[in-house]
């Protein structure tokens, strides 16, 4: 034999890279189903309107709160979900304060305190046309 001999190694079969498919993992979201507007107050332990206009903690208290104001716009819209005229959901309320606060008057530039009390005003006004226009169509057409 030669010097020119070369023996051979063995060779290991490397490991080829095999890419995973691209699988897209669900992003921490959350899961919370927001409630129908007439059960907002009994699942997040106060009504809807007190997030709404940003009350705050303090919306009851007797001095300052926003108690009956709340109570008045929040018996109009339950009257409204519960006549059909809208949906029990938070979006179709948002639609329909929305709508009051445009026909109450309301500036932008108002705070939240001016607001809650023109629209709850509003809102009696509303309860009032309605039965003066149910009454005269009952008792005022033939």
């Amino acid at each position: 034999m030669s010097d020119d001999t070369v023996f051979r190694t063995k060779q290991e079969p490397q490991p080829q890279k095999v890419d995973k498919p691209y699988v897209e993992t669900p992003s921490p979201t959350s899961t919370e189903v927001e409630p129908p507007y007439l059960d907002w107050e009994h699942e997040k332990g106060k009504p809807y309107l007190v997030d709404y206009f940003d009350l705050g903690e303090y919306w009851q208290d007797k001095v300052g709160g926003f108690e009956k104001e709340v109570a008045t716009i929040n018996n109009y819209v339950r009257d409204e979900i519960e006549q059909g005229r809208i949906d029990n959901s938070v979006e179709a309320v948002k639609n329909l304060l929305k709508k009051i606060e445009k026909q109450a008057g309301y500036d932008k530039t108002d705070r939240n305190v001016v607001k809650i009390a023109q629209m709850a005003a509003y809102t009696e006004f509303l309860y009032k046309t309605r039965d003066i226009n149910k009454n005269n169509y009952r008792y005022g057409h033939k």
